[in-house]
């Protein structure tokens, strides 16, 4: 038998059924690889990390609930309730349960803290651009769109996944491989996808990463302005680099959970707050005014549903990848509940005055509440980071070879990543307009004409489909491809035009590394 799987950490045994044990007991027998590499399958896949001795301890991940049974069995024997034994079992069986998830609503919980963050606080600033009517149709449109190309994100990942199985990849056995967006775009269409949807990845979540900053930033300053915007960007950008820490996005339940309350609470806060309040005297309702405006909030409702880049990590890491599509859903429905009522409520309230607000926590009066609020939203902030910025972490990894590594090495490697995002954000503090032209661009490609274009390129038949289609395939063809060119005229052609005047004009205006961009002048 292979001698490092005998020397496998001991208390990776307590966490297996018998049966199982013994099946890869008798596996491993035959076996000439290192277990470690043959151990995994897209069911039952193990987390490799190395521990401290040097031996080798797996995590269990994405396997059924009855080999992470409660007996409590160690080496066959069972456990002393008293002994020390039993109650390091009991302890890693809580911290396990609060740490990992991959559930479908682990699943739920990370789509939904992706999707709605600060987009809460700039929906007012969008509807005083288009106006109530487009905003609302704006708003279901995108989202449904999201949604259905997230379908066929999953689609296409659960086919990749397959494909390594069925070629006996050595990445289907590889315990510490995360499937990318890029290289399901190679596997199933080519290396050209791979090389364009690379780089507007890479892009979509370096920016993505950055707005987290300079959103905290704007945040913390409306609550203390005695630091400038740029010091609190180098104070959160501090507190948001430890996230590196966090192995995957399986270990982000309690983050998430912390991610759905902060931006639960501060939606029915604004709702709440401008209901009670009403129209503001003289308020004045004139959006759209100009094409201009209406193409940014356009491109900026298309840029707050285009999380996309970071769900194939996401739903990787999952029990069931394949049922991804239905945390999403769930989330889909649950979003609206926080966005729409309390876009509608606030721009009622203060119509056109929030075309001067980006951030719409300006719009409401100091009190205990809104205070609270702040503090929770820039919580959420460095959640949506660690959600963003993760798929980044292992682009890096992969780049530099040191993704089969230690976690800890891993770990120390990433910071000098996000040091490069702090210094764009400090760099660049255009909110509004980063916004704008994240949603026009790579965003538009990411979440919306990749997947679409990909999906048609990829499937010339349903025959050999893991998860068939919903419809006739042909069918479904079309509709991708009128979508696809809509997406592409209106928001890359029209909305990227308008997002990038605005950039422009703005950089223009205001100095590289300001150190209080858009502050009230004393």
């Amino acid at each position: 038998m292979n001698g490092s799987f005998r020397n496998l950490n001991k208390s990776f045994r307590k966490f297996v059924s018998n049966e199982q044990w013994d099946e890869w007991m008798q596996s491993a027998e035959t076996q000439e690889q290192d277990p470690a590499t043959w151990l995994p399958t897209p069911a039952a896949r193990m987390y490799a990390e190395s521990t401290a001795d040097g031996e080798m301890e797996l995590t269990k991940i994405g396997h059924d609930n009855s080999s992470r049974n409660a007996s409590a069995e160690y080496g066959g024997a069972a456990i002393n309730p008293s002994s020390s034994s039993y109650w390091q079992l009991q302890w890693k069986k809580a911290w396990g349960f609060v740490r990992d998830g991959g559930t479908t609503f682990d699943g739920f919980l990370l789509a939904a803290s992706a999707e709605v963050g600060q987009s809460i606080l700039t929906l007012p600033y969008i509807f005083s651009l288009v106006g109530f009517f487009w905003g609302v149709v704006l708003e279901i449109g995108f989202a449904t769109l999201a949604l259905y190309t997230n379908y066929l994100l999953v689609s296409m990942h659960a086919q990749f996944r397959h494909n390594l199985k069925e070629k006996d990849d050595p990445r289907h056995r590889d315990v510490y491989y995360i499937v990318s967006y890029h290289e399901i775009m190679e596997g199933l269409v080519g290396p050209w996808l791979k090389r364009f949807s690379l780089v507007v990845v890479f892009f979509a979540l370096l920016g993505l990463s950055t707005v987290q900053i300079i959103a905290t930033s704007s945040n913390f300053y409306i609550l203390n302005n005695s630091f400038s915007k740029r010091d609190w960007s180098f104070i959160w950008g501090g507190i948001f680099m430890f996230v590196a820490f966090i192995p995957t996005f399986r270990h982000y339940r309690v983050l998430s959970v912390l991610g759905i309350l902060t931006t639960t609470y501060t939606s029915w806060y604004m709702l709440v707050a401008a209901l009670a309040q009403g129209p503001i005297d003289d308020v004045v309702y004139d959006a759209p005014q100009t094409t201009e405006q209406f193409f940014r909030g356009f491109v900026s409702l298309l840029f707050i549903y285009g999380g996309h880049t970071s769900n194939i990590e996401v739903a990787d890491v999952m029990d069931d990848p394949g049922s991804y599509d239905k945390s999403y859903f769930w989330s889909y429905l649950y979003v609206f509940s926080l966005t729409m009522p309390n876009a509608v409520a606030a721009y009622r309230t203060y119509g056109n005055l929030a075309r001067d607000n980006a951030n719409s926590f300006a719009l409401f009066e100091p009190s205990l509440a809104r205070d609270v609020a702040i503090v929770l939203m820039s919580l959420h902030q460095m959640v949506a980071f660690g959600l963003f910025v993760g798929p980044l972490f292992h682009m890096w990894e992969k780049l530099i070879h040191v993704h089969n590594q230690r976690f800890i090495v891993r770990a120390i490697l990433r910071i000098p990543l996000a040091l490069v995002i702090l210094f764009l954000a400090v760099a660049f503090p255009f909110f509004g307009a980063i916004n704008s032209v994240l949603g026009a661009f790579t965003t538009s490609f990411g979440t919306y004409i990749i997947p679409l274009v990909a999906y048609n390129l990829a499937f010339s038949s349903s025959t050999n489909m893991v998860k068939q289609p919903v419809m006739n395939l042909d069918t479904i063809k079309i509709i991708n491809w009128i979508l696809a060119a809509f997406v592409l005229i209106a928001g890359v052609g029209l909305g990227g035009y308008n997002a990038l005047r605005n950039f422009i004009a703005q950089i223009e205006h205001f100095d590289y590394f300001a150190d209080c961009y858009q502050c009230p002048e004393e």
